[in-house]
């Protein structure tokens, strides 16, 4: 999937020289902080491509169920095909984001009595191979004004479902099926992390920035 991402980067690289304008777009949002770079053809239709990234660590964050620490990464390429229909500040875009977005995280503590077998689950999640189309409105300068600008883009992707992994530690016991009985509570906690995250198969885009336009 990065092969796809990359081939349409080269492809708007290749496009570049007629290209009218072009511009640097620092930004945050949602998905993190990053930068797009963009070429504009007409007054109607640009191209752009960028990058966003966020590391945010989870210490001691207590639920109703258990303890989490550990770490959320998310890393997501960007390519757009932004169009102009008034030729100004107001766009529609449509693009792919290639997911490489992951967490890694550890439950303990349990509040469930049946995690008596549990020292703690790793739960391991990744949309490593996920290919997310996307698509945005938003206001921005326009395509052929130079200079100092504003960005805005507001829309949602198709996230699709990570892969999900556990794995328990579980407590040293003399007492017969203990390992089993914890083997089964990891399973049972994959599957709530499984139906939670499909409920998320669409993520909101938010992203703000400035844009510099040459």
């Amino acid at each position: 999937m990065n092969r796809l991402v990359i081939a349409a980067v080269l492809a708007s690289l290749t496009t570049s020289a007629q290209a009218a304008s072009f511009a640097l777009v620092p930004q945050a949002g949602l998905a993190g902080i990053g930068a797009t770079v963009q070429w504009g053809f007409t007054p109607y239709l640009a191209m752009s491509a960028g990058y966003t990234a966020l590391d945010y660590s989870v210490k001691d964050v207590k639920t109703d169920e258990a303890t989490y620490n550990g770490d959320l990464s998310l890393r997501n390429p960007q390519v757009f095909l932004n169009w102009a229909p008034f030729g100004g500040h107001f766009r529609l875009s449509a693009g792919l984001i290639n997911q490489q977005s992951s967490f890694d995280l550890t439950a303990s503590d349990f509040k469930d009595p049946q995690a008596s077998a549990v020292n703690s689950v790793n739960i391991k999640a990744d949309y490593a191979k996920s290919l997310a189309p996307a698509l945005t409105l938003g206001w921005e300068s326009p395509i052929m004004a130079t200079g100092l600008g504003y960005h805005l883009s507001v829309g949602a992707m198709f996230a699709g479902e990570p892969v999900v992994k556990t794995k328990p530690d579980c407590k040293d016991s003399n007492t017969p099926g203990q390992d089993a009985f914890c083997e089964t509570y990891t399973a049972s906690e994959r599957k709530k992390v499984e139906d939670e995250l499909r409920s998320y198969k669409v993520l909101p885009i938010l992203q703000a920035g400035l844009i510099f336009r040459m």
